[in-house]
Order: C-alpha cells, then sequence, then structure tokens
C-alpha cells in the first residue's frame, strides 16, 4: 500500500512545490536586518492549510544558515498543545523560560525572572485593560490570588527587558496554529502578547488565519476583530498564493504515487483532462487540499484497483473529502445518477428527476456550484442534456464507469460485491481467446462455482464478455472464441441461471457474442468460420439459437433493402452443416439427455423432414429406459395463483398431443401405465409419468389441458 503523505510541514526548502522557499528566505533575510532593539510583532496571514507552517519552518531553515552573530534566538511556541488549558499565558512564558536559557549564556539570568513572572501574572490577562489608555504598555494584570508572596510583576518585567537589552541578542518567538485556538484561547492568546510586545530584542512571528482570529476575539469580546489586530500587528505579511501550476504538479506527482500502478490502459487521458479541469481542479486550492485528497486515495483506491475506472474514482473521492454532503445525495441515490437517459420516460418522472437535481446544485457552495455540475454531468451522463441512451451500457461497463448500474456500488462500498465478476478475471479470460479449448474450459469451470444468489460464474463472465466483443478481442482471435462458444456453449446451461420466464437463458448469453463478432470480419470470412465451428462443436443448441437469428434477418430481409449478415443461400449452407452436426450427435447416448431436446428436435423436424426425427425418437424410446429418458425432456411447470390467495403453485405440464409427431402417444400411454403400476418408474421420471396420464385422460375424455382453468380443481 502506498505510505500516507503525513500533514506535516515541509521543512527542507529543496523539497519546495509550491515556491514557498523565495517567499521565506527574504522574510527570514528581514528578520535578521531589522535594525532597532524595540520589540517587533510581524504577522503571517494565510488560509487554514495554505502552507503558513511550511513557511516558518523554511524561515527556520534559512536562519540557521545566517552567521552566528546575525542569527537570532529562535523559541518555538504551539499554542495548540496547550488548548484546554486555563493558564495559556503562563504556558507561554514557561517556553521562554525552558527554551532561552539553552540558547546563550546571554540568557542564563532569565530563567528565573521569567518563572517569577509568569507566577505574577498567573493565568489571566484583562483584555479591557489592553484596549485602554495603556495601550503599548504592560497594561491592567489580574495576578492569581495564592498564598504565596506577591509578586512585583512591573518590577520583574523592568528586570527582564534589562537583561533583554544588555544581552544583544535578538530572541525570534514564532507561534503557529493560533487559527486552532477556541475564541476564548485567540482573545486570551492575543492579549498575551500584546501585553508582552514591548521586550526589548525581542520579535514574534505569528502565523494565523486573519478571518479566523478576527472573528474569534469579535464573538469572544465583541470588540472589532480586525481592528484589535492591527493595534498588535506591526508588519503584516500575506502568503503569497500558491501558483496554480506549481499546485496542480504537486497534486499529480502525489496521484502518480498512489495510483501509478494502475493497471495500464485503463486511463483515458482525455477523459482525465476533462473531468480534472470540469470540477476536480477548483476544489484544490490550497497545499493541504492536495495531502487530503491524496491520503484519503491512498486509503481507498487499493481495495478497488482494477474494479473501478480511476478518473471516475478520483472525482467521486473529490467530492466525498471537499463536498461531503452531496457526496452522500449521490451515494443514497443510484437511481437518480447511475443507468441511462432514457430510464425516466414519462412526464412525471422527468419533473421528478429535474427537481431533484434542482436541489443539491442549489446546496452547492456556489464558488463551486456552476464546475461541480458540470464534473456530475461528465460522470453521469444521464444527468446531462444530451440524451444517452441503453446502447451505452456496455461501454460504461467495459470501462467500468460509475454511470453503469452494475457497477456504481464498488465505489461506495469501496469492495467488489460478493459474486461478481471482477476485471481480473475478465482479462484473464480474454487472454485465452487464442486457444479455443482453454477459453472454453475457463467458462465450464466457471460454471461450476456459485455466486451466493445460486447463479453461475458462466453466466455473469458471458453477460460481461459482451462488453468486450467490439474492441477488446483481436480480429486474429475472433474465430477461436466462436469455435470455443460453438463447441462449450451447451455445457453451460443452467436452469439455476433461469430466474423466471423472461431469462434469456445461457444458450441465448452464449449466442450473442458470436453474432457480434460475426460483425468484426470481413463478409467472405464469415460462413467459413461460422461451417467451421459448427462442424467440430458439439452445443448444437447455441449453434441453433445463432442460425435462427440469422435465417429471420434473411427472411425480413426479403420484405425489404435491409442488409444481413449472410446471404439466404449461405444461411442454407449453415443450416445443412448443422442438421449434419445433429444427426451425428443423435447416435451418442448423451444426445437423449439434451436439456434443449424438444427445440432441438422441433428445428430438426423443420428443417429435415418428419420421417428421420420420427425414427430416431421411435428407436430411443423402444424400450422402456428410452421411453423413461425421452418423456421427463418434455415437462414443463407452470405457474398460477388463484384469486386472493397469496401463494403460487407450480403446475406440472406434460400433454401427449405435444409428441404426437415423435411417438404413438396411445401406445406410450399403455406402456407407462404398466410401469406406473409396477413401480417400475425411477424417482427423476415419475412426476413426467403421472402427469402424462393425467393429461391423456383428460383429451379421452374430451377436456382440453391447455385450456383456461383446465387445473383449476
Amino acid at each position: 500500500m502506498t505510505a500516507l503523505s503525513a500533514d506535516r510541514p515541509s521543512t527542507d526548502p529543496k523539497d519546495d512545490l509550491f515556491g514557498h522557499a523565495p517567499f521565506a528566505k527574504s522574510l527570514a533575510d528581514s528578520i535578521c536586518r531589522y535594525p532597532g532593539s524595540d520589540g517587533l510583532v510581524l504577522a503571517l496571514y494565510g488560509p487554514w492549510g495554505s502552507g503558513k507552517s511550511t513557511v516558518l519552518s523554511y524561515v527556520s531553515h534559512y536562519l540557521d544558515q545566517q552567521p552566528n552573530g546575525d542569527r537570532p534566538a529562535v523559541v518555538t511556541f504551539n499554542p495548540w498543545w496547550f488548548s484546554g488549558q486555563e493558564n495559556l499565558a503562563r504556558a507561554f512564558l514557561g517556553q521562554l523560560q525552558a527554551v532561552l536559557p539553552t540558547k546563550s549564556d546571554k540568557f542564563k539570568k532569565l530563567g528565573d525572572l521569567l518563572g517569577d513572572f509568569a507566577e505574577g501574572v498567573g493565568g489571566l490577562i484583562d483584555l479591557s485593560g489592553m484596549t485602554g489608555g495603556a495601550a503599548g504598555k504592560f497594561g491592567k494584570l489580574i495576578g492569581m490570588v495564592t498564598k504565596r508572596k506577591p509578586k512585583d510583576v512591573p518590577a520583574l518585567k523592568s528586570q527582564i527587558s534589562k537583561t533583554l537589552k544588555e544581552a544583544g541578542k535578538r530572541i525570534l518567538v514564532v507561534i503557529d496554529d493560533i487559527d486552532r485556538l477556541t475564541p476564548e484561547e485567540t482573545r486570551q492568546l492575543f492579549t498575551v502578547i500584546k501585553a508582552l510586545a514591548d521586550f526589548p530584542n525581542v520579535v514574534y512571528l505569528l502565523a494565523f488565519d486573519r478571518d479566523v482570529a478576527a472573528q474569534a476575539i469579535e464573538q469572544q469580546s465583541g470588540l472589532p476583530g480586525e481592528r484589535y489586530l492591527e493595534k498588535i500587528i506591526q508588519v503584516p505579511f500575506e502568503l503569497p498564493p500558491v501558483d496554480r501550476v506549481a499546485l496542480r504538479a504537486a497534486l499529480f506527482k502525489r496521484l502518480d504515487e498512489v495510483l501509478g500502478d494502475t493497471p495500464e490502459g485503463s486511463l483515458d487521458q482525455s477523459y482525465w483532462t476533462n473531468v480534472y479541469h470540469d470540477g476536480i481542479d477548483p476544489l484544490i486550492q490550497v497545499p493541504r487540499d492536495v495531502v487530503r485528497l491524496t491520503n484519503t486515495l491512498a486509503v481507498t483506491y487499493p481495495a478497488v484497483r482494477g474494479e473501478v475506472n480511476p478518473v471516475d474514482f478520483i472525482a467521486l473521492e473529490s467530492l466525498r473529502v471537499f463536498l461531503p454532503a452531496l457526496y452522500d445525495v449521490v451515494r443514497t441515490n443510484p437511481d437518480r445518477f447511475s443507468g441511462h437517459s432514457r430510464d425516466d420516460r414519462y412526464e412525471g418522472d422527468r419533473k421528478t428527476a429535474q427537481a431533484f437535481h434542482e436541489q443539491w446544485i442549489n446546496e452547492i457552495p456556489e464558488a463551486f456550484r456552476a464546475s461541480t455540475q458540470a464534473l456530475l454531468e461528465r460522470i453521469f451522463p444521464k444527468i446531462g442534456q444530451m440524451g444517452y441512451g441503453s446502447d451505452w451500457l456496455a461501454e460504461w461497463r467495459r470501462n467500468l464507469r460509475a454511470s453503469h448500474p452494475d457497477v456504481f456500488p464498488i465505489y461506495f462500498r469501496l469492495t467488489v460485491p460478493p459474486g461478481a465478476i471482477r476485471r481480473s478475471e475478465m482479462l484473464t479470460l480474454l487472454n485465452l481467446a487464442a486457444s479455443p479449448s482453454d477459453f472454453g474450459n475457463a467458462l465450464v469451470q466457471a460454471k461450476e462455482k456459485r455466486r451466493p444468489d445460486g447463479m453461475s460464474r458462466a453466466r455473469a463472465l458471458l453477460e460481461r464478455l459482451m462488453d468486450h466483443v467490439e474492441k477488446d478481442i483481436p480480429d486474429a482471435q475472433i474465430s477461436s472464441v466462436i469455435q470455443a462458444l460453438f463447441d462449450v456453449g451447451d455445457a453451460l446451461i443452467d436452469s439455476r441461471d433461469e430466474r423466471g420466464m423472461f431469462d434469456f437463458g445461457n444458450v441465448s448469453r452464449a449466442s450473442r457474442p458470436v453474432y457480434h463478432l460475426l460483425k468484426r470480419l470481413t463478409v467472405d470470412q464469415r460462413v467459413a468460420v461460422l461451417e467451421a465451428a459448427i462442424r467440430s462443436g458439439s452445443a448444437v443448441a447455441v449453434q441453433l439459437w445463432l442460425l435462427q437469428a440469422l435465417d429471420e434477418a434473411v427472411t425480413k430481409a426479403m420484405e425489404s433493402s435491409e442488409s444481413t449478415l449472410l446471404g439466404a443461400d449461405e444461411v442454407e449452407r449453415l443450416k445443412a452443416a448443422w442438421l449434419d452436426r445433429v444427426r451425428t450427435m443423435s447416435g451418442e447416448a448423451n444426445f437423449l439427455h439434451h436439456p434443449e431436446l424438444p427445440r432441438l428436435l422441433a428445428i430438426w423436424r423443420r428443417w429435415a423432414n418428419d420421417a428421420e426425427v420420427r425414427a430416431w425418437c421411435d428407436r430411443t424410446t423402444a424400450s422402456d429406459e428410452g421411453l423413461l429418458s425421452f418423456l421427463p425432456r418434455f415437462l414443463q411447470h407452470t405457474r398460477s395463483q388463484t384469486v386472493g390467495d397469496w401463494a403460487v403453485r407450480l403446475q406440472p405440464r406434460l400433454n401427449p398431443t405435444w409428441l404426437e409427431t415423435y411417438i404413438d402417444t396411445a401406445a406410450c400411454a399403455d406402456r407407462l401405465r404398466i410401469l406406473q403400476r409396477n413401480d417400475k418408474a425411477p424417482t427423476g421420471a415419475q412426476e413426467a409419468v403421472s402427469q402424462y396420464l393425467t393429461e391423456f385422460e383428460m383429451l379421452q375424455a374430451g377436456k382440453n389441458p391447455d385450456g383456461i382453468g383446465a387445473f383449476d380443481d
């Protein structure tokens, strides 16, 4: 995992990414060259996260480079460390007491003096006393009532001032993180600084957000914050704004470290450029924004690397960091953002969607409103002005875009849903495309692996394969993939993969990639590739699905001027090849157990002749074992529900009239009665035998088993 970037200031100017070093050097030189010995208060203003602490570190670095005689003694005080303590003034003086004697022998006397002075000052300095006629002087100090001997605070201050003057060495007191204090602590700190600002040879360098500090003073005291600061700060500096080019360069450098092992080819540079300038760039205002975003990505991206589009992920994580309320709106409304724009087909749906989107747009801070709206419209095309139909879904899923409903949850769960096909699995399958046997075996093995919902991984792989047939299978490997699907496709048939009467089934899922790959072959290649795959393959049901689609297209084309993938003569040639393959396979024992046997027999009969199919059926059912294997292939189950009843009933169906072209239904009924009476029907055939006889008797009684309400009783 990529190391996190600590949110600490840079300390060495050679690591300067934002152009802070030249400004810090000028500031350090100014401190050293200050000609007077009077106390001086400098302020470095800048918004939170803009690099103030880094500038202070660089100032310290450049001061260390000065000759010893010009170098001030630096005392660093961070009031945030003492936040929550009553005696902030005492903590500040304690820091001076602890540090100064170690900086120079000339400050040895200050230790006890500062200790007594801190005790005398106590923890409270009255702000009102600092705003009256005593401005610029020590002002009114309220000593802490203690049992100790009272201290002569003015005398102590005088002694400290004398010692500092005699030492002749400048002291730089650096105070950072003032804008992190509570309003009361902010007021207290500035009161301390104002009270002590006139110590000779002491220069204060304060770093804070001027607006935050001014508001804190006003909130706590009711005094005008800006005016109050002006009375304390003698030389203000505004931190120069970070150059946008430098800020972007720092972000891109860090992104490359965090996302550098993103799978090759998954970063669309054109898309990244548009998304970045649409809405990410405006959100990156200060150096700390770079750290916050890239640290977040360093934690969240590894879990979904290769399963999300890196551009969309960076964009959505940017919202999570900088606009968390909007991020939650997107996260909790997948149907409003993912999918295609034709989802909202009715006027009421469109109006509701428009109102929803107007609401979150208006809640974005105005400075980011237009850019963020543009960003989300690019990530989620559905919400934009242009229409994007369902034909875009395959492309979005192929590119792992957040706009695809199946991929959307991964961005917010930060994990691939259980049972979902990972990008790496899909790429592994595609890498086998040059070998029909390896490609086919991978699909067959996937059929044995179940998802949490009970469906096979083969179903999911076939569906995902459709996202890649247009661009990710090389031309030279098209025939190999077709051959593989025409050979193992029928082995992927699984009733558990079919959910209801409207499910297409794996026969369709294995055939559709072939149909679309066919479009990529030249006209003179198509028939040869298909015929070779049919004659060498065993998936006659998958082959049949494709041939029926091609045959239907040719029939329709006769009534119009539409072009087709194959001509009528070529389709007839393929149908003949399929019939040859079926005849060959019908001599194998497994053909009788094919899950699509009724459909295969029906088309065999239609494309060849009745006698040929009837002869096979007669041979197959001549034995009782054959009959009991043949019959269950035609058993169906329909769903029925009585009005007012919650329960759904599965009704078995096997109408003998369905089999009249294949067998002697009456003779078979006689045989089945004997087998049933003698309990010779195996468990797997008992339901089919019972239902066949039931419906045979209904027909004998003049009742149509296919009629409405035939089984209501």
